[in-house]
């Protein structure tokens, strides 16, 4: 069963690295004992050194394409730790998408909508800067930066940044108006129990090396992990799978995950846990979709 898993990774790094079309979410069956769940897991990028893929998901953990809906609320409190050293992170983007403006990538793809100006939401009753809100999309070699509109942001990275406070499992509370002298739409939603992350590195009696990831467990029912790698030679990181597991605390990826990785290419290998709220709610004129969440990304060396 063990080998049979490996093969199926291998597989889907071939389609990764050349040029098959990106796999839906795929269940996957590895050698742990049968009462345990399935490994629900899900290709990210057809290629590694993607654009839309890379550029911080570390951070945060967000590797969604935009939602189709009026307004997409994401909040996220985050830590990244490499080695002895940690740092927190807390960001809030509010996107106001014109769904009459969609935009296309080269080849026809589509990628969501422009985005326009509204007057700034308030996050915690701290209001937004408006931003330009771009993205950039192709190959590394040809890699292209656009504006498809505005955004709105708060962000504090350790002590420097907006006065944006996040606290675990309380409320984030959101509001806005449409005209200035319009109604007020607000509501609140709650930030996820935290979530903190480890990873071992483990050998088997043949010598191959096996991922053991575990967490700290809560009341959610699952959990996401976003495993990626940072190019030698740079900060950014591709994200490549996402794996949906139960909220038990502890999961394991065996060898072949490890050894499809190009070696020569990355040197560091990233693990975003993540514990999310995500929900959709219809507001006055508008539709929202929201992910409120807690992550820990864990960075170490190339086992």
């Amino acid at each position: 069963m063990q080998k049979h898993f490996q093969y199926i990774i291998l597989f889907l790094f071939a389609a990764f690295f050349f040029g098959c079309g990106k796999p839906g979410p795929t269940e996957l069956v590895d050698d742990r004992p049968s009462e345990e769940a399935l490994l629900q897991y899900e290709v990210l990028a057809k290629n590694p050194e993607d654009a839309l893929y890379k550029s911080g998901y570390d951070s945060t953990g967000l590797v969604l394409p935009p939602p189709s809906t009026d307004v997409f609320l994401f909040v996220s409190r985050n830590v990244v730790s490499e080695k002895s050293l940690s740092l927190s992170y807390n960001i809030a983007e509010v996107f106001f998408f014109d769904r009459r403006d969609p935009f296309i990538l080269p080849g026809g793809r589509g990628y969501g909508y422009h985005t326009k100006r509204v007057i700034p939401p308030l996050i915690n009753s701290i209001y937004t800067r408006e931003v330009a809100n771009n993205i950039i999309y192709g190959p590394h070699a040809s890699m292209k930066d656009s504006v498809i509109g505005s955004k709105y942001v708060l962000s504090k990275r350790g002590l420097f940044g907006d006065s944006l406070t996040l606290d675990y499992n309380s409320p984030v509370k959101f509001e806005y108006r449409e005209k200035m002298m319009g109604p007020k739409i607000e509501f609140s939603i709650g930030m996820p129990e935290q979530i903190i992350g480890n990873v071992n590195v483990s050998q088997t009696a043949k010598g191959e090396k096996i991922l053991l990831l575990s967490w700290n467990k809560a009341t959610k029912d699952s959990v996401e992990i976003i495993v990626g790698g940072k190019l030698k030679n740079e900060k950014a990181a591709t994200a490549f799978f996402k794996f949906h597991v139960k909220d038990n605390g502890q999961a394991k990826i065996p060898s072949g995950l490890i050894s499809a990785i190009p070696r020569d290419r990355f040197d560091r290998l990233v693990f975003t846990f993540v514990r999310n709220a995500v929900s959709r709610r219809s507001v006055s004129s508008l539709e929202f979709f929201t992910v409120i969440q807690n992550t820990n990304s864990i960075i170490i060396d190339y086992p």
